[in-house]
């Protein structure tokens, strides 16, 4: 093991993320049965007004879920139903794909109480991270 040197790479490329996620794909899908789901799709939804960006959402589904990743409304266009909007396209989608779930996660600073209205519920949490707001997980069953 005295070979091997570990490099830190502050801020990696996207070529070097991509890379090692198609590794970590490649090496998963090798251990999966033939009949699992194994295609990977990424996708980004917005919302536009006179060409300003006013939403959007960031989703990767694999392996039969969708990881929802971000969901942003812009401050004065929140509580518009924009969100909402996003997560039904969203969740359209993931059935469309045959997903048997949709996860993601939130801060204690940001929109818990939006997920569980919109029928998630909390599977986990990190209860001081960050310090003083903790992390909870959502999940909605498809």
């Amino acid at each position: 093991m005295n070979d091997f040197n570990i490099e830190l790479i502050e801020d990696p490329s996207y070529a070097l993320q991509e890379d090692l996620w198609k590794r970590l794909n490649s090496a998963s899908v090798a251990r999966m049965k033939p009949s699992d789901p194994q295609e990977t799709h990424s996708f980004a939804l917005t919302i536009r007004r006179d060409n300003e960006l006013r939403a959007g959402l960031l989703a990767l589904s694999y392996f039969g879920g969708m990881n929802l990743q971000c969901l942003w409304v812009h401050e004065d266009a929140r509580s518009n139903g924009l969100g909402a909007r996003l997560l039904q396209k969203i969740e359209g989608i993931a059935r469309d794909l045959k997903c048997n779930v949709i996860w993601g996660h939130t801060f204690g600073f940001q929109a818990k109480e939006f997920y569980i209205k919109n029928g998630y519920i909390e599977f986990g949490s990190l209860p001081e991270y960050p310090p003083g707001y903790g992390c909870s997980f959502l999940k909605k069953n498809l």
